[in-house]
């Protein structure tokens, strides 16, 4: 029979921290070729000197390589028994197979020391039939939920990853013996200790399951009969009274502890929770949480916890911090006290030592200006190498009703793209916001030129694309049918495919010479030898497109040091197509600040020239009469090449009203396609688009997915309210909308609207009709129930509008019209105008002049609203195949089985 030291009850066959991790123990390990134990013990095994005898894999034989020899490895422990002696065993098995292999251990090896359970989130049961069985057994137990114990002058490691993968950096010989209820913090304290010259006795990880088989009063007693270690450091969680009992004992003197202790309590925060996190045992019942803790070892070490500001104020019997990295401060003000030298030198600090960071143009303050170091191998080669990748990464997921590009406000009711406002939007061009939907920022004012000159340039479409629209319309196909018959013949065509090269090889090499922005200068040489191999060279020379846009790009090479290599290479080479080429430098350089702060995935910016060119080819194609109007025919034929520089907006504005913009025009109609860019995920038309990338397309069929999934219904219906305002205004004569007649003469229309409405819905009513028309943008399902009410979207517009002193009187209309509803009893309170109504409004202004004019007909006023919302919508959407296409996976938009209904 073993002896039971009379400090303990119970038995504690451990009387020093010297007997805890042996130069002569020799292990078994069960489930040794476990997803964790095949990594760990290897490692184990070689720090150790081989302790390690065999392993036992049910069923399974074999070994298990080392560095310093092979493991054999039996199917039972029975045959292992016959092989090889060994007094520790270590347990890697599933929590309901731990009690049958501790059993297992007992039963064939009558010479069993000790156990450490690596396992977590074992039974308290189990836990407690295993205690009462090693305890009538005489062998004692670390763990469960261990990260195994090490001893820094045995240079020994059993059972779990103490150390990590290199143990020796941290097991460092020195006079500190730690117990931590965490095994990584184990690691973490070791290691900060060096940094204050302490090296380490003996490492425990007791585990913080319910159980702690190996506790504080066990640790401190062999602490204070092993020479070497003269202080102790305890890291505590929450949960158990296992601190309080080794005090008390202490205090009683039951237990002889004269040695000094650094102790450092945490989880506070666990107080306030309902379940364990982290460790089964981490979760403080009544009266043993960190603040609870925290107060037991005050009171044993008479000391208020530790102040790092004053490191003197410290007691013989130790201190309590309040956080990890005051533990290295702490033992050596300890030790100070004592008149006690530390170990060795220190070993580094633990100042904040970033591995990576660029201020990105951004003025730090001196300091948060850290240097940059370089990380210890073997992440030194994983940045490296991280460095040079341009773009973000994304988690794939399904991405059926969810979307990273845009939301809905729940406060505000709004709809955002990228975290902004489609309200804050209509500050911008549509040239801009085209940009923005893709790379997640709008291009500086000085690039909007070259953007406009890109996308009309790419705007170009052949004879046949015009023809399929005619032919869809002649069989009265509606706006979004005729568009969509076009774009599916885009398909993946050959200069998408050759922009995406271009665009590819700028990418690979700026990533070759490892540019870290566009303004710091490279070789320039150097970098055309790379280029040669990854774009070929050709025989088209410089038409005068490429020779405009190098006269531009010229100015800008101060600028850009991308743009300059580019005009270099151009000059001393000849290209497939120089056009192309010009344009995915102007893209690239454009996005790769977002490239560079991983804003944005590189696939996206390869495919700029795709997106851009499908977007910028239907907002030609959608006009009313694209072939005959002058300005999309000098941009057809890019005669003079100087028409290229004309803002988008005007080419789309061109393309839809048929007609140059008058006054403030252009601005009312970034606004509409702006507001109109996205409605949330959840709209059938980002849907449509979203299934087709779900069904892995080329880019141009997505589009045609989302324009196959509006139609008169979203997208066309906005017709209702300009065929409602018409009528309301057929007898007042109004020339320019933009003048507001006198008040008297709007009030008194709605006043007359609304009782005409009262009449029609009480005639409905009193026929029986349940169902009667609604007078179109007013009153919302959110935006109701105050006295007045409004809707904070056109709110905002409305107010936007009148600063830029931009009048509609159709709008002062609809703000008299919910006032005379309400006065003349349709309404029970004054309803809002919608944000539908913005978009109505605007697009009568624009177009009442030819409509009075009798230059465009009720079918043509309808077109033209369904096209105002296919443009601004496609905008919004190339943002959701973007997003898509990065996030999504392949089929992840089906409707599962599960949600399908079968209707008798």
């Amino acid at each position: 029979m073993k002896q039971v030291d009379n400090s303990f009850s119970y038995f504690v066959g451990i009387q020093n921290l010297q007997d805890v991790a042996p130069k002569d123990a020799r292990i078994c390990v069960m489930n040794i070729l476990g997803n964790e134990s095949r990594k760990v013990t290897p490692v184990s095994h070689a720090f150790s000197g081989g302790n390690v005898v065999a392993g036992v894999q049910y069923g399974r034989s074999g070994i298990l390589e080392t560095p310093i020899g092979d493991i054999p490895v039996y199917p039972r422990l029975a045959q292992v028994i016959k092989h090889h002696q060994f007094d520790t065993g270590v347990i890697y098995l599933p929590p309901g197979a731990v009690f049958h292999a501790v059993t297992e251990l007992l039963h064939y090896n009558k010479s069993l020391k000790r156990i450490v359970i690596v396992t977590e989130k074992m039974s308290v049961k189990d836990q407690l039939v295993i205690r009462e069985i090693c305890q009538s057994n005489q062998v004692d137990v670390f763990g469960a939920n261990s990260l195994g114990v090490g001893d820094s002058w045995n240079k020994v490691r059993i059972g779990g990853a103490l150390g990590g993968d290199k143990p020796e950096e941290s097991l460092l010989k020195g006079s500190i013996a730690i117990h931590s209820n965490s095994g990584n913090f184990g690691n973490t304290i070791a290691s900060y200790l060096k940094t204050s010259g302490f090296g380490t006795t003996t490492i425990i990880s007791s585990g913080k399951d319910k159980i702690i088989q190996f506790g504080i009063a066990e640790f401190l007693h062999a602490a204070q009969n092993d020479k070497r270690t003269k202080a102790v450091v305890l890291y505590v969680e929450p949960g158990g009274r296992y601190e309080q009992e080794a005090l008390n004992m202490i205090k009683n003197k039951k237990l002889k502890f004269d040695k000094p202790m650094v102790v450092c309590v945490t989880g506070r925060w666990k107080s306030q929770l309902t379940r364990a996190v982290g460790h089964a045992g981490a979760l403080a019942g009544d009266g043993d949480g960190a603040e609870s803790k925290e107060k037991w070892f005050d009171n044993y070490l008479e000391m208020n916890a530790f102040d790092p500001e004053k490191p003197d104020k410290v007691g013989k019997k130790g201190i309590r911090v309040k956080s990890i990295q005051h533990i290295p401060i702490a033992v050596k003000a300890v030790f100070d006290k004592l008149k006690w030298n530390n170990d060795f030198k220190p070993i580094g600090d633990l100042s904040l030592k970033p591995w990576m960071g660029k201020d990105f143009e951004y003025k730090l303050p001196i300091t948060l200006r850290l240097p940059v170091v370089e990380a210890m191998d073997p992440y030194n080669h994983e940045i490296k190498k991280f460095n040079k990748e341009l773009g973000g990464s994304y988690l794939r997921r399904k991405m059926r009703n969810a979307s990273g590009a845009s939301r809905i406000d729940p406060k505000t009711q709004i709809a955002e793209l990228y975290n902004s406002p489609v309200v804050d939007l209509v500050e911008y061009p549509f040239e801009s916001n085209i940009i923005f939907t893709l790379i997640k920022e709008h291009p500086h004012q000085e690039d909007l030129p070259f953007v406009n000159a890109c996308l009309n340039y790419l705007s170009r479409s052949e004879d046949i694309y015009y023809e399929a629209i005619l032919v869809a319309e002649q069989n009265n196909a509606t706006p979004n049918q005729a568009l969509m018959t076009a774009v599916s013949m885009m398909g993946n065509n050959s200069q998408f495919v050759l922009g995406k090269k271009y665009i590819r090889g700028l990418l690979t090499l700026l990533t070759e010479m490892e540019v870290k922005d566009k303004f710091t200068p490279f070789d320039l040489e150097k970098a055309s030898k790379i280029a040669k191999k990854l774009f070929p060279t050709g025989k088209l020379n410089q038409d005068d497109f490429a020779k405009m846009m190098i006269s531009e790009l010229n100015e800008k090479i101060s600028k850009s040091n991308i743009i300059q290599f580019v005009l270099h290479f151009i000059k001393n080479n000849k290209l497939e197509n120089c056009n192309l080429f010009l344009i995915a430098a102007i893209y690239t350089d454009i996005a790769f600040q977002a490239l560079l702060l991983k804003k944005i995935s590189r696939n996206t910016v390869e495919n700029l020239i795709t997106f851009t060119g499908i977007e910028a080819r239907i907002s030609v194609l959608a006009g009313i009469n694209p072939l005959k109007n002058t300005l999309l025919k000098k941009i057809r034929k890019r005669e003079p090449v100087k028409i290229l520089q004309t803002p988008f907006t005007e080419v789309a504005f061109q393309s839809v009203f048929d007609r140059p913009p008058r006054d403030t025009e252009l601005q009312e109609f970034q606004a509409l396609l702006a507001l109109t860019l996205t409605n949330g995920v959840g709209t059938i038309s980002a849907k449509g688009a979203k299934e087709s990338v779900s069904a892995r397309n080329n880019i141009s069929t997505a589009f045609a997915g989302f324009m196959s999934n509006t139609g008169l219904a979203h997208g066309g219906a906005g017709f209702e309210a300009v065929d409602f305002l018409i009528d309301a205004f057929h007898k007042m004569k109004i020339s320019d909308p933009g003048k507001i007649p006198d008040a008297f003469r709007i009030k008194s229309l709605s006043d007359d609207v609304a009782i005409q409405y009262l009449e029609y819905k009480q005639k409905a009513k009193a026929e029986g009709k349940t169902s009667y028309n609604r007078i179109p943008c007013i009153n919302h399902p959110v935006f109701k129930g105050n006295p007045i009410n409004t809707d904070p979207r056109e709110d905002y517009i409305y107010h936007h509008f009148k600063q830029l002193k931009i009048d509609n009187v159709f709008w002062e209309f609809y703000h008299e019209l919910v006032n005379s509803l309400f006065k003349v009893g349709v309404s029970s309170n004054v309803y809002c105008v919608n944000i539908d109504a913005v978009i109505a409004v605007i697009s009568l202004k624009l177009m009442w002049p030819d409509y009075k004019k009798d230059r465009i007909r009720k079918a043509d006023m309808q077109k033209i609203g369904f096209i105002i919302f296919l443009l601004g919508r496609m905008t919004g959407v190339s943002a959701e195949i973007s997003d898509h296409l990065d996030r999504g996976q392949d089929m992840d938009c089906r409707t599962p089985v599960s949600e399908t209904v079968y209707v008798v």
